[in-house]
């Protein structure tokens, strides 16, 4: 049975690929330096579609039109630009009504087209550009401690990492949103009341890092002006060890946060990397279950806690709700021994 993998990493390389839904261009070049907020390609962002009629505008036929029509084809106008004049002392004109792209043009009629903002794609980390994919991004490598967590709010940014929590159990509080979190990315317990999340947003923060939130805040988390991710997930679960620990020993350090969604389809998860020179290696994204792994386990109720698998079961095993499923002996750092699920279960890798 193939383990999804988590990673707490003290010491990593990493690359990741940033592409476009749709066709585009891109905007960096190999072994360029790039950091988290920078762009790294761009596609269009069509947003609407008009006729513009040259032949009734100007009351000419079809091929006269064609004749009068000045532009071409996949050329950007903007608001007040001449499409099409008949010229001679009482020429007639026709001006677009609004900035837009011309897709076609056919006997006469022109069709165009709005476009808002382009569609950006960040890197999503300080490092360099490893590879591009034609039209649709680059991979970008990078290298130092990795934190992955379950759930983000889709930004990206940087900062110092600011700790506000004394153990991995402690809940935040407006107490511990003090000044010192200015311009940082903050890293705190769980959160079970609106209050602080409400002064957080009033706050200059480059980041917000939870081990947990109560599920009725997740519409307020979500809109946070700046990128927030959870270790854990919902609910009163504490941060587990290995992740409170590596944060607590890169305090003060530099650190880019890309809180973008779970995605169980390609693996890739929310994480805040805190980077430095290394040569680690790349780490597995998938892996088996096997005795000596450390494990984080995922759902009740023991969620959040870690330890160490001694044994792989034998075929099903009998569990307390009264299933059957593949599961594993377990010690949790406090010594006791538990019989875990594999679904349960993700590698600590």
């Amino acid at each position: 049975m193939y383990a999804p993998v988590i990673h707490y990493l003290k010491e990593t390389n990493i690359r990741r690929d940033r592409v476009l839904p749709s066709p585009g261009r891109t905007l960096v070049s190999p072994g360029q330096k790039v950091k988290a907020t920078d762009a790294v390609a761009e596609a269009p962002n069509p947003t609407g579609h008009f006729f513009m009629d040259v032949r009734k505008a100007l009351r000419v036929d079809s091929v006269t039109a064609v004749d009068l029509i000045q532009r071409k084809k996949g050329e950007r106008l903007s608001q007040g630009d001449i499409l099409a004049e008949t010229g001679g002392t009482f020429s007639r004109v026709v001006r677009v009504p609004c900035d837009c792209y011309i897709k076609e043009i056919s006997s006469g009629v022109v069709i165009m087209e709005t476009q808002g903002e382009p569609v950006q794609i960040r890197a999503g980390l300080p490092g360099f550009v490893r590879d591009l994919q034609l039209d649709l991004g680059a991979t970008i490598e990078s290298g130092g401690s990795l934190i992955q967590g379950v759930w983000g709010n889709c930004q990206s940014s940087e900062g110092p990492l600011v700790i506000l929590c004394d153990s991995p159990d402690q809940e935040l509080t407006l107490q511990q949103l003090e000044s010192s979190v200015l311009d940082s990315i903050a890293v705190a317990g769980y959160c079970y009341s609106s209050e602080p999340i409400r002064a957080a947003a009033e706050m200059q923060l480059r980041g917000l890092v939870l081990s947990s939130i109560n599920p009725d805040l997740l519409g307020l988390v979500d809109n946070l002006p700046f990128p927030t991710m959870l270790i854990e997930g919902f609910g009163k679960i504490p941060m587990n060890s290995v992740a409170f620990s590596i944060f607590h020993e890169n305090e003060k350090r530099d650190a880019a946060i890309n809180a973008n969604r779970w995605d169980t389809s390609t693996g890739e998860r929310p994480e805040v990397l805190v980077p430095f020179q290394n040569q680690a290696l790349l780490p597995p994204e998938v892996d088996e279950f096997a005795p000596g792994q450390n494990v984080h386990i995922k759902l009740p109720p023991f969620s959040g806690e870690v330890g160490t698998i001694l044994e792989r079961n034998q075929g099903l095993t009998n569990l307390p709700n009264g299933l059957r499923a593949p599961a594993a002996v377990v010690r949790k750092h406090n010594g006791d021994k538990i019989t875990v699920p594999l679904a349960n279960l993700e590698l600590i890798i």
